[in-house]
C-alpha cells in the first residue's frame, strides 16, 4: 500500500515537473518572441521620445514665441513641441533640487524654450545634426541642444540587441526542445516495464502509445496556458512600472498570433517528445531496459 502511494506520489511529482519545465521554456520564448516582433515598434518609441531643446532668446516677445512653435509644428521632423516659460523652468529645476536657488541669484538666469519631440524617422545622428544647425540659423535662438550620446546608443544598442535576440533565441529553442524532450523521457521512464509488458502481450503500438500521447498533449496544454498567463502578467507589470505605452505600439494581432503560437509549440513539443520517448522504450529488450 505504502509502495503504491509511493509511487503515485512520484508520477504526480514527474508530470508536475513536467509542466513547469515546458510552461518556463515557453514563457522564455514567448517573451523572446515578442521582443521580435515588436522590435521595431520599440525603436520607434524610444525615437520618438528624443528631444532638441531650443532655447530662446530672452527679449522674445510673446506673441514671436507662439508664431516660431507654430513654424516649428509644421516642420516634417516635429512630432509634437511644448513650450517652457523661464518661471515653469526654475520651478522645475528648483523640484528637482529640492531648494531654491533663485534665493541666492536673485534672479532667474534661465532662458524659455521650446522641447520638440522629433518623428522616429529623423531621430537619428545625422539627421539631429541638420536639425540643430538649421534652427541656430534662426535669430530667435540662443541655443539648441540634444543628447546625442542617447541617440547614438540607440542606434547602436538596437542593432546589437536584434542580433543577440536572434542568435538567443535560436539558442533557446533548441535548449528547449531538448530539455523537454528529456523531462518527458523522465516521465516515461517510470513506466517502462508497463510498456515492455503491454508490448509482450500484444498490445499495438498505438494502443501502448496513445494514453501517454493524451497525457502528454495534456501536460502540453497546461503548460502553455500557464506560459501564456506568465507572458501576459510580464507584459503587465513592464507596462505599468517601465514602459506605460507598451500596449500603444504593441499590435495585438501579432500578439494574439504569438500566444497562439506558444500554445501550439507547446502542444507539438509534448506530443513529439512523448511519441519518440515512448517509441525508444517499445524498441528496446528486456537487459536495456533494465540499463537503461
Amino acid at each position: 500500500m505504502a509502495t503504491a502511494r509511493s509511487a503515485r506520489n512520484r508520477v504526480r511529482t514527474s508530470s508536475v515537473g513536467t509542466v513547469v519545465g515546458i510552461a518556463l521554456v515557453l514563457f522564455m520564448l514567448g517573451l523572446l518572441g515578442f521582443l521580435v516582433l515588436n522590435g521595431q515598434a520599440m525603436a520607434t518609441y524610444f525615437r520618438e521620445h528624443v528631444k532638441v531643446d531650443v532655447y530662446l532668446q530672452r527679449e522674445l516677445a510673446e506673441a514671436e514665441v507662439m508664431r516660431f512653435r507654430k513654424e516649428l509644428d509644421l516642420e516634417p521632423y516635429t512630432r509634437e513641441t511644448r513650450y517652457i516659460t523661464a518661471d515653469e523652468a526654475a520651478d522645475q529645476l528648483k523640484e528637482d533640487l529640492g531648494e531654491d536657488f533663485l534665493a541666492l541669484t536673485g534672479t532667474n538666469p534661465l532662458l524659455p524654450l521650446v522641447e520638440v519631440n522629433v518623428n522616429a524617422a529623423y531621430a537619428r545622428p545625422d539627421s539631429l545634426r541638420w536639425i540643430v544647425q538649421h534652427l541656430q540659423q534662426d535669430e530667435r535662438t540662443q541655443e539648441v541642444a540634444y543628447n546625442a550620446a542617447l541617440v547614438e546608443n540607440i542606434d547602436a544598442n538596437l542593432r546589437k540587441l536584434g542580433l543577440v535576440l536572434l542568435g538567443f533565441c535560436a539558442l533557446l529553442l533548441i535548449i528547449a526542445v531538448a530539455l523537454i524532450n528529456n523531462t518527458i523521457r523522465l516521465a516515461v521512464y517510470s513506466k517502462r516495464f508497463l510498456i515492455r509488458t503491454m508490448h509482450l502481450v500484444g498490445a499495438t503500438h498505438w494502443f501502448i502509445k496513445r494514453p501517454f500521447l493524451a497525457q502528454g498533449l495534456w501536460q502540453g496544454l497546461v503548460a502553455a496556458m500557464l506560459s501564456v498567463g506568465l507572458l501576459v502578467g510580464a507584459l503587465r507589470l513592464l507596462e505599468r512600472y517601465l514602459l506605460p505605452d507598451l500596449m500603444a505600439f504593441t499590435d495585438l494581432k501579432l500578439l494574439g498570433v504569438l500566444l497562439l503560437g506558444v500554445v501550439v509549440l507547446g502542444l507539438v513539443i509534448a506530443l513529439v517528445s512523448t511519441w519518440f520517448a515512448v517509441r525508444r522504450y517499445l524498441r528496446m529488450n528486456i537487459d536495456e531496459l533494465n540499463w537503461s
